[in-house]
């Protein structure tokens, strides 16, 4: 199945206003932290993420692969999921961490699992991840009895806008727009049970598209289920649809440069980071941290740091000058540098421009 909806002839069945094939976005989860797994899942970290990235580079490469994640239910089945991020933030971590030093990759994009956002989530993410593919309100909300989802349990978005444009959403409610460091955009699910991505749905994108000059379409489905009948009909639907909207193009493009478009980035002034260790005496070892250029999303970077026996961790850096110079010290408080086989630095700005830097251990 991959193979075919990655391949060329697969894309260029609907190309779009620029004659380009059609572009993915995989969101990638680790199926971690779990005592059983009666669907026998791919349990690992990294497993999953390297699937895909070894199938991307097979096929030249043309798609990006973005953050997804699950928390963990209370009795750690890996077939149920949660909301927790706070019950689940040694996971979470780990996967991160693993994710830059292994891969050199750090989250930009994020698709909440299950579709929901908190109130722990809304703050993690604003830490680090710029774009959220999130939100799920709908113009002509389900009216199919959903018996495991009332009362606003899992994907709650029935207060969020359901403009198919992004908004900054607020720090007391992740469905208001409000003036949070990312931007939260719309995303319909294909080939499911419910909010569905609908002819309306569709229509009210080209709508918004005809009246303010662009709008980020976008949808979702799961690579369990045979993906490419969902993939032939929606995009048959838009096109058809789009017929009757003249005056507006149709791009096919990853989640970033969708963002980057409505934002009209330029590509001017990109963040970059800059590392070095500065040492105090034989037992103790700073690392510096400096933005030499643009400006790092949240009030800090992501520092992920690996151990000679194979240990990760991420930690808190020290701010010297507010998002212009951080430090850590590995120390006997810490970890002694003499016990460090890698450490890695990364962050995003609010354009999606990632910066990840290797640190130098030798000194």
């Amino acid at each position: 199945m991959l193979d075919e909806v990655m391949s060329i002839n697969f894309r260029n069945r609907f190309l779009d206003s620029e004659g380009k094939g059609l572009t993915y976005n995989w969101h990638c989860i680790d199926h971690v932290g779990f005592i059983t797994n009666e669907r026998r899942r791919d349990i690992g970290y990294g497993n999953i993420f390297n699937h895909y990235k070894k199938k991307l580079e097979k096929h030249g490469n043309l798609d990006k692969i973005h953050w997804h994640f699950h928390p963990i239910s209370f009795n750690r089945e890996a077939h149920i999921s949660a909301t927790s991020y706070d019950n689940t933030m040694y996971e979470f971590h780990q996967i991160i961490t693993r994710r830059i030093i292994n891969f050199n990759w750090f989250p930009t994009v994020n698709r909440a699992g299950l579709h929901t956002i908190r109130q722990d989530s809304n703050f993690i993410l604003d830490q680090w991840v710029p774009f959220d593919y999130s939100n799920q309100a709908q113009y002509q909300p389900d009216q199919t009895a959903q018996l495991d989802m009332k009362g606003g349990r899992f994907g709650d978005w029935k207060r969020a806008p359901k403009e198919w444009k992004p908004y900054h959403p607020s720090y007391d409610d992740y469905q208001t727009p409000g003036n949070m460091n990312r931007w939260t955009t719309k995303c319909l699910n294909i080939g499911t049970r419910l909010r569905l991505l609908t002819d309306y749905e569709i229509s009210k994108a080209f709508e918004l598209a005809h009246k303010e000059g662009q709008a980020i379409l976008s949808f979702t489905n799961h690579d369990f289920r045979d993906i490419r009948k969902d993939i032939v009909d929606i995009y048959s639907r838009i096109f058809r649809i789009g017929e009757e909207f003249k005056d507006v193009k149709i791009f096919h493009c990853d989640a970033i440069e969708a963002m980057q478009r409505y934002l009209d980035y330029k590509g001017e002034n990109k963040l970059k980071l800059k590392g070095y260790l500065r040492k105090i005496n034989q037992n103790c070892t700073v690392l510096i941290i400096e933005t030499l250029n643009g400006e790092v999303l949240g009030s800090q970077p992501y520092l992920a740091i690996k151990t000679k026996d194979g240990r990760y961790y991420h930690d808190n850096l020290d701010e010297v000058e507010f998002k212009k110079k951080m430090s850590y010290t590995f120390d006997r408080l810490t970890l002694k540098l003499h016990q460090v086989e890698k450490v890695k630095v990364a962050s995003n700005d609010k354009y999606g421009n990632c910066s990840i830097i290797d640190i130098d251990l030798r000194i």
